[in-house]
C-alpha cells in the first residue's frame, strides 16, 4: 500500500462522521453498526444491504456498560448471519468480564482507542492508565494482533501520536489512526510523516492487519499499491476464509474451555 496525497487532503477536509452506537451507515464495503440499536430492524437493514453488495467487515460501536448487552446480542447476530469479520470497539476501559463475552459474542478484532498519546493533553473521558489495562486485559483474551486502539492525528502534536503508534506496536497492539478536522492546523507533510511512520511500523513488526483492510482504505489516505486480479485474487480470497475460519475455531475451543472451568469449579 502506498499514501495517496490527493486523498490525505481530501480526508483533512471532509473529516469523518463520528462513530456511534446510535447510528448505522454503510460507506464502501464497510458497515458501521449502533451497539444500541434494535436487533430485529437492524438486521433486516443489513442483509438488505449486503444481499445488494456483500461488506468486507462490520464495525460494531458498543454502548455503555449498561447497554453492553445490546451491543453482544448484535454481535452474536452478525456473526451468525454474515460471513466476515466483526470489528468491535470499546470506548470505556470495559472490566475484563465484558472483553471476554465481546470475544466470546463473535468479535474477532477489538478496538480501545486511547485518542491522543499525550498524558498532558489528554482530557479523555477515562483516565489513560486505565484504558492501557483495558488493552493490556484485552491481549490476553484476543489471538495475537487482534486487538487495536485508535489514534486521532491533529488532537495533539506529531511526536506524540508517533510515540503512541510505536508504543502500540511494542505491545503487539495493532494502532490505527484517523484524523480530526484540526489536522488541518498542521502541515500536510506533517500528516503525511505520521502515517508514513505508522506504515513503517507495522511492516517493521510484520503487525496483521489484512483483516482490517476495508476499514483502512475507507479511514485513511493509504490505497493499494496495485489492485488483485486473476490468480492472486483467488488465493487472497482463500487465505482471507482460512484466517476466519483459524479465527472462529479458536473463539470455540476458547470459550469452551472457560466453560469446562467454571463447570469444574462448580459454577
Amino acid at each position: 500500500m502506498k499514501i495517496d496525497q490527493k486523498k490525505l487532503r481530501e480526508l483533512i477536509a471532509r473529516e469523518l462522521p463520528s462513530l456511534s452506537p446510535d447510528n448505522l451507515r454503510r460507506e464502501e464495503n464497510v458497515f458501521f453498526v449502533g451497539g444500541n440499536l434494535p436487533e430485529r430492524q437492524t438486521l433486516e437493514t443489513l442483509f438488505e444491504s449486503h444481499y445488494q453488495c456483500n461488506a468486507a467487515l462490520f464495525h460494531l460501536t458498543f454502548g455503555d456498560i449498561d447497554s453492553f448487552n445490546n451491543g453482544e446480542t448484535l454481535a452474536r447476530m452478525i456473526k451468525k448471519n454474515f460471513n466476515a469479520y466483526v470489528v468491535g470497539r470499546l470506548d470505556y476501559p470495559a472490566p475484563s468480564h465484558l472483553i471476554e463475552r465481546a470475544y466470546a459474542a463473535g468479535v474477532d478484532i477489538l478496538d480501545i482507542p486511547l485518542t491522543v498519546f499525550d498524558r498532558s493533553g489528554y482530557n479523555g473521558r477515562y483516565a489513560m492508565d486505565e484504558q492501557l489495562r483495558a488493552i493490556d486485559c484485552a491481549r490476553s483474551v484476543f489471538p495475537r494482533w487482534s486487538v487495536v486502539s485508535t489514534l486521532v492525528a491533529g488532537e495533539e502534536p506529531s511526536c506524540s501520536t508517533v510515540a503512541g503508534i510505536d508504543a502500540l506496536l511494542a505491545l503487539e497492539v495493532v494502532p490505527l489512526v484517523t484524523l480530526s478536522g484540526r489536522s488541518a492546523d498542521h502541515a500536510s507533510e506533517e500528516v503525511s510523516g505520521i502515517f508514513a511512520h505508522l506504515h513503517a511500523g507495522w511492516r517493521g513488526k510484520k503487525a496483521v492487519i489484512k483483516p482490517l483492510l476495508p476499514l483502512i482504505y475507507l479511514t485513511t489516505p493509504f490505497v493499494p499499491t496495485s489492485p488483485r486480479v486473476g490468480v492472486r485474487r483467488f488465493i487472497d480470497i482463500i487465505d482471507d476464509r482460512r484466517l476466519l475460519a483459524t479465527s472462529d475455531l479458536r473463539r470455540i475451543l476458547r470459550v469452551k474451555e472457560v466453560e469446562e472451568s467454571f463447570e469444574s469449579a462448580g459454577l
